[in-house]
């Protein structure tokens, strides 16, 4: 019997304990440590597990911990350094989305571990909802003929609160980006997954309603094409109220819609789920196939209301653990995380260039847009 894949938890906020809890739920992992650069953080986080270990260095822990794996589960900025570190020393590293905020660091990451032959994945649970593997699987099985159009909508809610709730929220400097980055990316990475390679993207972006406290966009919307002819359009904004991280509105009551994302053939179907709201577990709204209006009624019936935290971080990092246990790559690797994160920074460079931005990008593209978004960061060191 193979022994468990020791597994640590890099980054101790609310995230990282989603991390550590589903980590240590699962059959054949043994959460061994977490660590925090703040020890407090990280010693707390422990406390919650039999025999983990809390460390403040990543250096120490890897050195002294002896890891198969570790969960990066800190805020944006500070993904790359613990996973190259992970990376130099052979351990398999999973990233929380984004992979990082710098096109040429996420490069830098899939590149070292293409060559070491360290298993590198980013964090995108929302595949693993059954919603989008139906999904997936009638596009894949042909039963829309080739996808010619789809839609992605994020139409969340965020407040002063949200954003003032930790330091790098709302900030290029911070958080290296806004409603696209932090919110969009999931389902611009599942639209990838289902439509293929994207090959040009288009866009704009503005910060319309919070801009007293965010510099970040709150508004974005772009049109992206891909390899096989199919146009897809983006929507993402967190000017609604009442989303799932703010308070509660004293004078609207309608709630944030949540996400949306569907696809449609040229056989004449169309397939689609719906979070809504935020955080719940997606459920199939729209399969248009002859007959089965009954099935997918009890797919919403049997799926909807239920949380999403930790269930499909538990299934992402089990599916992770086997990738590494086999030797193989994992469902959703860093290249994919490196391809979401191409689209998301396409529009801010489109922007600024009033134009399409050709993808994959170049190097000198992947300059430009990160010059765009890690110019401020550089600027106040």
């Amino acid at each position: 019997m193979p022994r468990d894949l020791r597994v640590a938890v890099i980054g101790c906020g609310k995230i990282g304990a989603t991390h550590a809890e589903a980590a240590s739920a699962l059959p054949g992992v043994e959460l061994v440590a977490v660590c925090d650069r703040t020890v407090e953080r990280a010693r707390e986080l422990a406390g919650r597990f039999p025999n983990v270990v809390f460390y403040d260095a990543v250096e120490a822990m890897l050195a002294e911990a002896e890891l198969d794996a570790v969960l990066v589960a800190t805020a944006h900025k500070h993904h790359f350094e613990p996973a190259m570190q992970a990376i130099r020393s052979g351990v398999a590293v999973l990233v929380e989305k984004p992979l990082t905020t710098s096109l040429a660091e996420a490069s830098e990451l899939v590149q070292a571990a293409e060559d070491a032959g360290v298993t590198l994945g980013t964090v995108f649970q929302r595949r693993f909802f059954p919603a989008a593997q139906r999904m997936h699987d009638a596009i894949q099985s042909g039963r829309l003929g080739s996808v010619v159009a789809a839609e992605c909508l994020a139409h969340l809610g965020r407040d002063r609160t949200y954003f003032e709730r930790d330091d790098w929220r709302g900030s290029w400097v911070g958080e290296g980006g806004g409603a696209l980055l932090t919110m969009a990316i999931h389902y611009i990475d599942m639209m990838n997954w289902m439509l293929g390679t994207p090959t040009s993207v288009y866009g704009r972006w503005a910060t319309l309603k919070h801009a007293d406290y965010i510099d970040v966009e709150d508004v974005a919307g772009a049109v992206v094409t891909y390899d096989s002819g199919a146009i897809a359009t983006i929507q993402a904004m967190t000017t609604f109220e009442n989303g799932f991280a703010s308070e509660p509105s004293p004078t609207v009551r309608y709630q944030a819609p949540g996400f949306r994302l569907a696809m449609h053939g040229s056989m004449g179907h169309s397939v689609g789920l719906q979070e809504s709201p935020e955080l719940a577990q997606a459920t199939t709204d729209l399969w248009t196939f002859d007959g089965e209006a009954e099935q997918a009624a009890q797919w919403r019936e049997q799926e909807a209301g239920r949380p999403s935290l930790p269930e499909f971080h538990r299934l992402q990092i089990a599916e992770f653990v086997e990738a590494v246990r086999a030797g193989r790559p994992p469902a959703i690797t860093g290249r994919d995380g490196l391809l979401a994160l191409e689209v998301v920074k396409g529009v801010y460079l489109s922007q600024a260039r009033n134009a399409p931005v050709s993808l994959p990008m170049s190097d000198a593209d992947r300059l430009a847009a990160d010059e765009l978004t890690e110019s401020a960061r550089e600027a106040v060191r």
